[in-house]
């Protein structure tokens, strides 16, 4: 801008404020303003206590739901802790019944072996056996027929 026009623009900024509070309408209105205004910063201001105690009955009750908070988080960590700890036992203990299952696995193999080669020795000596009295008798039988021819 102009510096002449900024100088003026300066000097009538002033007088045409003072006219404006000067004209009767303008007066009235802003009386009528100053005191509404004023009649509403006094209400706001004696507001503020009960708003004041309404931050501070909010912020207790923050500070309560927090606390509430606090401790169901501790709460929900020890249940955590335990449940963790009853994880642990009971991998333990699958643990054993797997261990204790396969050494009765390991058992019961171990007797039906056993129990095969038991079979299996009865079912040896019973032809033995078996084979000895034929043969013996195979023999006898034998042994008369070139007795009797002799």
């Amino acid at each position: 801008m102009d510096k002449p026009l900024l100088q003026k623009l300066t000097l009538a900024l002033p007088l045409l404020l003072a006219a404006g509070t000067w004209l009767p309408g303008a007066v009235e209105r802003a009386s009528a303003n100053f005191f509404t205004d004023a009649y509403h910063n006094i209400q706001q201001f004696t507001d503020l206590p009960g708003e004041i105690d309404e931050l501070k009955s909010s912020y207790q009750q923050s500070l309560e739901e927090l606390d509430q908070v606090r401790a169901d988080a501790e709460l929900y960590r020890q249940q955590n802790e335990a449940l963790a700890e009853q994880n642990r036992q009971l991998s333990l203990m699958v643990q054993q019944l797997q261990q204790a299952e396969d050494s009765r696995q390991r058992a019961e193999e171990a007797r039906q072996q056993s129990a095969a080669r038991i079979r299996t020795t009865a079912y040896t000596a019973a032809g033995l056996l078996a084979g000895y009295f034929i043969l013996t008798r195979a023999l006898r039988y034998g042994m008369r027929r070139t007795n009797r021819r002799a």
